[in-house]
């Protein structure tokens, strides 16, 4: 047996601390824990152990689905609605859950509500699980006591932000794998079949067809220097990670996501879905607008975006509007400038951004539908070409096989 210190909460909520025997740190979690103790430090001699709910958040991290999270928020949101008390909704949800990630979240979760922990600051040690949005909104909304429409609120943006996302991924995916199969079944005439068939013509001194001869050269060319060639291709895989760490060449690349002449148009519209979602959601429940605006920064992943919040940022600290930012952008449409410009007349700001996300949501759609018709025949017709322009140079040299073997 081992000797333990600990730091924990008791079910008041008070911070108490002691020394225990047992096997392992585990063993000493799940007696605290049976004591109804919140654990948050476990000691063994001098060094330190692992604390278990940091343990928990790394494992909710890797493993938690968003479905999961969306699910939650909206069994809460009903529970909350129907006038049960948290800490019963939150039993009542852990009760149904299936073992597994989920339920050891919700069970530290259920834990440090029953001490006393706000909702939000108990959200708050799974930043994995919880994204900042779904906590900011949620500690806005303990202040209002609106926690049941608020969740209600979360479930509905996740959901559309899932969709979206999904959409963006779902556009992107097809011509990657259309590619990479393409690469791998060229690779492998060019590199495999083509070097046998011109065997057999070389055999007989037959003169290879022209398109023939190229391709074989560029199998030669492959199999006599495939070190340098691979080489060359991580060369350039590592130099453009590299140029993404590098912020010139983030915005480099981010730049061209914009401007590209089909997927430019579906990536300003989701920048734009989510910015304008984002913050409409955060000033309806009541965050501050410098609040939100640096919580938004976060859903917008881009660097000409990082841009245009500093300088939303710094407009606000002097006192200017922040349509008067987004006037000035090159990146925000100047319809969409506006209309936020009318909002802050009005004082119906969050009103506006969220009929303007809905607005961008649907742009978004058609540019989705719109990128994924082009996408489709151009990566038929790269395929067609690539892969038969090479089964014709191998189908040229048989249609004279015969001839070759009467020589």
């Amino acid at each position: 047996m081992l000797t333990f210190s600990y730091k924990a909460r008791d079910p008041a909520g008070n911070q108490v601390s002691g020394t225990l025997e047992a096997r392992s740190q585990s063993d000493v979690v799940r007696t605290l824990q049976r004591e109804g103790k919140v654990v948050t430090e476990v000691l063994l001699g001098a060094r330190p152990a692992v604390d278990a709910s940091q343990v928990l958040v790394r494992q909710a991290a890797r493993t938690v689905r968003r479905d999961e999270v969306i699910g939650m928020a909206n069994q809460l949101a009903v529970m909350l609605d129907t006038g049960v008390p948290l800490a019963e909704a939150l039993e009542a949800y852990l009760d149904q859950l299936r073992p597994g990630p989920m339920k050891r979240v919700m069970g530290v979760l259920t834990d440090r509500i029953h001490a006393g922990v706000p909702f939000s600051e108990a959200m708050r040690q799974f930043p994995r699980v919880f994204p900042t949005l779904m906590v900011s909104l949620i500690r806005a909304s303990e202040a209002s006591g609106k926690l049941g429409l608020m969740l209600a609120r979360v479930a509905g943006y996740l959901s559309k932000e899932r969709r979206t996302i999904k959409q963006i991924k779902g556009a992107m995916t097809y011509p990657l794998v259309m590619v990479s199969l393409a690469t791998v079944v060229t690779l492998f005439l060019v590199m495999w079949v083509l070097p046998r068939f011109a065997r057999i013509y070389e055999s007989r001194s037959a003169a290879l067809p022209t398109p023939t001869r190229i391709v074989l050269g560029v199998s030669e060319f492959l199999l006599a220097h495939w070190v340098p060639v691979v080489a060359g291709i991580a060369a350039v895989v590592g130099g453009t990670l590299g140029l993404r760490m590098m912020r010139s060449g983030r915005r480099l690349i981010d730049r061209a996501k914009i401007s590209l002449p089909v997927l430019g148009r579906m990536y300003t519209m989701f920048y734009l879905t989510r910015a304008t979602r984002t913050l409409g959601t955060l000033l309806a429940a009541g965050v501050p607008l410098l609040d939100a605006v640096r919580i938004v920064r976060g859903v917008t992943e881009n660097v000409l975006w990082d841009e245009l919040w500093d300088t939303v940022d710094k407009a606000m600290t002097v006192g200017r509007p922040i349509s008067e930012a987004f006037a000035r952008s090159a990146i925000v449409p100047r319809s969409v400038s506006q209309m936020i410009a009318a909002g802050e007349r009005s004082g119906r700001l969050p009103d506006v951004l969220e009929r303007i996300g809905q607005s961008s949501e649907e742009d978004l759609d058609e540019a989705v539908k719109a990128a994924t018709q082009l996408i489709e025949p151009v990566m038929i017709i790269f395929m067609g070409t690539t892969i038969g322009g090479i089964a014709i140079s191998l189908l040229l040299p048989i249609f004279s096989v015969a001839n070759t073997m009467a020589k």
